[in-house]
């Protein structure tokens, strides 16, 4: 599951970076599809980082 967390990190780091160029660049249509693919991803990461948590507490009882 670690692995899969830092997938999503990788990825939504490299999506806010490409809706920043292209912020910039002035491509609206671009933006709009990165937003998209950003919050998708970083609703991954944020589901992958709590089931990381979950697992660590799990752990901690045992």
């Amino acid at each position: 599951m670690a692995i899969f967390n830092k997938i999503a990190l990788f990825f939504v780091i490299l999506y806010s970076a490409f809706i920043i160029i292209n912020t910039y660049l002035g491509e609206t249509e671009r933006v709009q599809s990165n937003v998209i693919y950003f919050l998708m991803n970083g609703f991954a990461y944020i589901v992958t980082a709590m089931e990381m948590e979950k697992e660590k507490i799990l752990m901690e009882t045992i």
